[in-house]
């Protein structure tokens, strides 16, 4: 080969070979080398120092790739899924439910049968109006969960039952703003999670449209956390009348717009709940024997036995699924996206309850998107309130004053159209009375002239018994008046 023109740097005379490897692909480093010749001699087949550059950048590149890969390796990535388990199990979990429904429905045996332990007993005595709290510690392959079930004994048992839902979405409220006052206190490690989960609501089997207490309920509750609606013993229905009954079902809620899933995140697990909603479940913790010699659960009748936890029979084991086997975190997580919404008008509400002025209303819509700016609005605003001026505008009470006052307008314009009657009956009694008063005095007037035409000396004597009749006329008129009763008024 002949010799180029340009001159080249020789490589040192009298040294080792170099080897270089080749760029490692995809499937690992090449063991293809080059080896520069030892003949110092021959300068046609000596390599340029540019050359040697560019194979030390590669060989420190595929360094660096190597050190990447053992490193990873080393650090224990793979881990970090045993280590969240394990604070998972020292932290342990915290999960709280509503049982929402009429008595008699089955809620304490169906809380029995979810935990397989008679941990609830029925109850007897009423609290009137009130929201009972039910607290049970359990633990299960070292991890502990502290469930909190709420109920409310008296649930549709009042003559009234307009407003029966309202003590419990009261309840889940204030859940809410206890533990958002709880986040803005300076020691937040004593901060206690009650919000609530999920609500179960008890339908009675009845095979017949719902009832508005029922239709009005589910509506507010899902408004504000996930609902799940149960056909409380359903063996009471034959198969086609829980058919029926569930295509009821599903068609009031589908009218009504009551949106069961609406905080769900994951499309998978609101359609798994919508598939079997509602759920026709059954409870007992009474252990038989079935066909096959196995002891389950089961309620057993003249006719049959039916099992509690055999998919054919009811919905129990599916219901037990969504609640705990399988997504339960989902149904945190779809608290915690209502809880955000929930403290964002919270504090939007509190910011507006503030405005005193343009330049602070302009301030703070300019801050509605901007978190920084929005702080320094909001947080003036919280050091210069009380404790009573934030419950004002906490939303406890906002649900209650709302129903109280249409409560009232309802009850003012009944009272309204019975006065407006009893005004009309009252007319038409005096209207009557007036006309017989006047043809009585017709009556009279004509008497008189005749006997004035007979004797004229009894002019006096007839002034004077013409006297005493309209005394008496009028004295009987209000006899009359007094005996119409006026309605009373009763206050609903």
């Amino acid at each position: 080969m002949a010799q180029e023109n340009s001159p080249r740097k020789a490589r040192p005379a009298a040294g080792p070979n170099v080897s270089v490897s080749a760029p490692v692909d995809a499937n690992g480093p090449s063991t293809n080398t080059i080896s520069a010749p030892s003949n110092t001699n021959n300068t046609t087949n000596t390599p340029t120092t540019t050359n040697f550059q560019n194979k030390a950048v590669n060989k420190a590149s595929i360094d660096r790739v190597l050190q990447q890969r053992n490193t990873a390796a080393k650090i224990g990535l793979k881990c970090l899924p045993d280590q969240t388990k394990d604070a998972c199990d020292r932290k342990g979990g915290k999960f709280t439910m509503i049982l929402a429904g009429c008595r008699g429905t089955g809620k304490s045996t169906f809380l029995n049968t979810l935990i397989g332990e008679s941990l609830a007993k029925e109850t007897k005595d009423r609290i009137d109006g009130q929201v009972r709290t039910r607290r049970y510690s359990l633990v299960e392959s070292k991890f502990d969960l502290d469930l909190t079930v709420v109920d409310m004994p008296d649930f549709a048992a009042n003559i009234d039952n307009q407003y029966t839902w309202l003590p419990i979405v009261k309840y889940i409220e204030s859940q809410f703003r206890q533990y958002l006052l709880q986040e803005e206190q300076p020691r937040r490690e004593l901060l206690t999670d009650s919000r609530v989960h999920v609500c179960v609501y008890f339908i009675s089997p009845t095979n017949t449209e719902l009832s508005t207490l029922d239709i009005e309920s589910m509506k507010e509750i899902s408004k504000r956390v996930t609902l799940i609606p149960v056909i409380a013993r359903s063996d009471t229905l034959n198969k086609e009348e829980l058919v029926h009954f569930k295509g009821i079902i599903n068609r009031t809620l589908q009218d009504n717009e009551i949106d069961i899933s609406k905080y769900l995140q994951h499309e998978s697990v609101a359609e798994k709940l919508a598939q079997h909603a509602p759920y026709a479940i059954i409870g007992s913790n009474t252990m038989y024997k079935n066909a096959d010699g196995n002891f389950v659960r089961a309620r057993k009748y003249g006719w049959g036995m039916v099992e509690v936890e055999n998919a054919e029979h009811c919905d129990f084991v599916h219901i037990r699924d969504l609640l705990m086997l399988d997504h339960m975190l989902d149904l945190m997580s779809a608290m915690d996206h209502y809880y955000n919404s929930f403290r964002t008008e919270f504090l939007r509400a509190r910011i507006r309850s503030q405005r005193k002025s343009g330049d602070e209303a302009e301030q703070i819509g300019a801050a509605a998107e901007d978190g920084l700016a929005s702080y320094k609005v909001y947080n003036p605003l919280l050091t210069r309130e009380s404790q009573c001026h934030l419950e004002k505008y906490s939303g406890e009470g906002e649900a209650l004053d709302k129903e109280v006052r249409l409560r009232l307008e309802k009850w003012k314009t009944t009272e309204e159209v019975r006065l407006r009657e009893w005004k009309k009956r009252i007319h038409n009694i005096q209207t009557t009375h007036n006309a017989d008063l006047d043809q009585s005095w017709q009556k009279i007037d004509a008497l008189e002239k005749a006997i004035l035409m007979i004797d004229p000396d009894e002019k006096d004597n007839l002034q004077r018994l013409s006297e005493r009749v309209r005394g008496l006329s009028v004295q009987k008129a209000a006899v009359d008046q007094e005996s119409i009763v006026a309605p009373s008024l009763s206050v609903g």
